[in-house]
């Protein structure tokens, strides 16, 4: 595994290793709706503890965001802005009494996101209590980072429009870097992760005094 690691194929984590993906590397959607499952609803249900009744809250498109968006059940009087069809079409069957607001914006096939300028010009001129934001990547020194340019450009807008900003990463995202700088470290408020999260970051996360969740 070290031998490994030191070549750049895979990244040592607790108990094992995980293989190292291209900085321009995007899984499909329907591919990654199913990677890591459990960990991914562990941690949509630890993020809708947090949603307090009549707030406005951005989910934003990706699979562990999906997941958030399938178990928003008792919270009352809630508008919940998203960039992603799919979340929208969701919640207006689960829980029609909600506000629905969808940013528009060009499609990306890749991750089901409407991205773009005009998706841009939606989140620039919004503010919300809490954004729950999907991790392509996120490093310590990197950043948070994302594969696809425009992507990045829109996740920036996201991030800038909310009081908090909640992150939804399971562990294979942490220490991978994609192409696209988004935004440091310290933009993140609450960092939700499962267990199997490497133990080193999340302590830096702590001491950077980002509330961190692990389940």
């Amino acid at each position: 595994l070290n031998r490994l690691a030191s070549k750049g194929h895979a990244r040592r984590t607790h108990g094992g290793a995980i293989k190292m993906e291209y900085v321009g590397h995007e899984m499909k959607y329907d591919i990654q709706k199913q990677k890591n499952i459990d960990e991914k609803k562990r941690i949509a249900l630890a993020a809708c503890s947090l949603i307090g009744d009549e707030e406005v809250i951005l989910i934003e498109a990706g699979t562990t965001g999906y997941q958030v968006a399938s178990n928003i059940t008792s919270r009352k009087n809630l508008t919940v802005i998203t960039n992603s069809c799919d979340i929208a079409l969701l919640l207006e069957k689960t829980n029609p009494d909600y506000k629905i607001i969808l940013s528009g914006g060009v499609l990306n096939n890749d991750t089901h996101s409407l991205i773009g300028p005009i998706a841009d010009n939606a989140f620039r001129n919004i503010f919300v209590d809490k954004a729950f934001i999907g991790i392509s990547g996120i490093d310590l020194e990197k950043g948070i980072t994302a594969a696809d340019f425009i992507e990045a450009q829109t996740k920036k807008y996201i991030l800038n429009c909310a009081k908090q900003v909640i992150a939804l990463c399971d562990y294979s995202k942490i220490g991978h870097v994609s192409m696209n700088f988004v935004a440091p470290v310290k933009k993140i408020n609450v960092f939700i992760s499962d267990l199997e999260a490497d133990k080193e970051f999340t302590e830096k996360l702590q001491e950077m005094e980002i509330e961190t969740i692990l389940v």
